[in-house]
């Protein structure tokens, strides 16, 4: 009986534990308790970015243009804005005001249009009194748009900042944890109400990653530039021109398959698979464009010469595998360019290689005194400026030093005849140039 009644106990025993173990096997293979991430993307809040702002009077930062209208001269500073000059007569001038504009790049004037970036967005500003400066047209990333382009060795995701259309550009990522129950027949957890909470977050600020030593360099790569007496051109979205203008409202032509403003064809300088565009000239009717290499430490500059009689208009470029070039200027006399990049005056003597294409004849670099950032030419002469201002003649085999003048500096300038006007943080000066042996300020 006993016996009997032990066996009796396991037997049941054996019942309650295969029961457990299927208890236990059906509750854990089909539900578990899990905790899942996800990041969500953090828009850039434009609201304070976007106003365009009016004030008396600013320290110039970094000046690195300078255009005019009949009434007005404009100094842009690099990341800041605009400071107006007012025209009182001959070159008499007075500080007017200064058009707050975040994140300038570029910019140029069309009688009284002033078109400039407002980081990714192209702004058109009424600035026929610039006191009373408004804003006529926003285009939204406009210099963010390079998505079409074709996809050369995989550089175009490279050129864009992350953008989501009607949210704006991404400046990083928020990550959030939901921890709950998944189940064979609800594999994943639900983050709807996440997605409600945390589908729209905005930030501020710019990240700081994002802006270097050198901002003209970095993300969105802008080109301005005014070509006629009423158009802009700026970077198409892919391998073209936008041509802009204001003509009681905003108009825009997508200029396809390179064509330029003389009627024939020219890159638009970004098509490089290994470079980006950091800026456009408009120097005596030649187009020229001067790009960086992702390297930093290599570049290129493109151009287009107007046509000539019997002549189409011809397109040169050229490469440079360890240096940046950062100004230009073509003498006709001689056939060549000028190129001025830190510390080096590039010589390239160019020959007519067809109706189009140009080439290098000879080309040779002279070592010149470094910190210099702008270049002219007058009188057959070449004019550097940067912490000094110094005039060379130049030869098919040298520069030669005329004259040095340590008491004139500054980081932009802009030759109107005998009269050079430059550009620094005390302000906006002039000087006459007829004796370039004799240079003094204009009183």
């Amino acid at each position: 009986m006993l016996h009997t009644m032990k066996k009796v106990f396991y037997i049941t025993l054996l019942f309650v534990l295969v029961a457990c173990e299927d208890q236990y096997e059906t509750t854990h293979k089909y539900s578990r308790l899990i905790s899942q991430s996800k990041d969500y993307p953090v828009y850039l809040d434009m609201s304070e970015i976007s106003k365009i702002q009016v004030k008396s009077s600013v320290t110039a930062v970094a000046p690195f243009k300078i255009v005019s209208n009949d009434g007005y001269y404009f100094v842009g500073d690099m990341m800041e804005g605009v400071h107006v000059y007012e025209k009182k007569g001959g070159y008499d001038v007075s500080y007017l005001c200064f058009i707050e504009c975040k994140y300038l790049k570029a910019f140029d004037v069309v009688g009284d249009y002033l078109f400039c970036n407002n980081f990714v967005d192209l702004v058109v500003l009424d600035v026929s009194n610039p006191l009373q400066t408004s804003v006529r047209h926003r285009e939204i990333n406009h210099f963010n748009k390079f998505t079409s382009h074709a996809n050369y060795a995989g550089y175009v995701d490279y050129w864009n900042i992350p953008y989501v259309e009607d949210k704006g550009c991404i400046v990083g990522y928020q990550q959030y944890t939901l921890t709950g129950i998944v189940t064979e027949k609800n594999p994943e957890l639900d983050f709807s109400k996440y997605d409600q909470l945390y589908g729209n977050l905005t930030a501020n600020d710019i990240p700081a990653s994002w802006i270097s030593n050198n901002p003209e360099n970095d993300k969105p790569y802008t080109g301005i530039i005014k070509v006629r007496d009423d158009e802009i051109y700026t970077f198409g979205n892919n391998d073209n021109w936008t041509i802009c203008s204001w003509q009681g409202t905003f108009k825009t032509v997508q200029t396809q398959w390179r064509t330029t403003p003389f009627g024939s064809y020219m890159h638009p300088m970004y098509h490089r698979s290994n470079f980006h565009p950091v800026r456009l000239l408009n120097k005596e009717g030649i187009l020229y464009a001067m790009g960086v290499g992702n390297d930093t430490s290599s570049g290129y500059f493109e151009c287009m010469m107007p046509p000539r009689p019997n002549k189409a208009s011809t397109w040169y470029g050229h490469d440079f595998p360890n240096n940046v070039p950062v100004d230009i200027i073509y003498i006709a006399s001689m056939r060549c360019f000028f190129i001025l990049s830190d510390g080096f005056i590039r010589f390239a003597l160019i020959k007519e290689e067809d109706d189009f294409h140009w080439g290098v004849e000879s080309y040779s670099n002279y070592d010149v005194l470094p910190g210099a950032v702008a270049i002219a030419e007058t009188q057959g002469n070449l004019i550097t400026l940067g912490n000094k201002l110094t005039v060379y003649n130049p030869t098919e085999t040298d520069v030669h030093l005329v004259k040095e003048y340590p008491d004139i500096s500054g980081s932009c300038m802009l030759k109107d005849g005998d009269v050079l006007a430059v550009a620094n943080q005390q302000g906006l000066l002039f000087y006459n140039i007829s004796d370039l042996e004799n240079i003094k300020l204009v009183p």
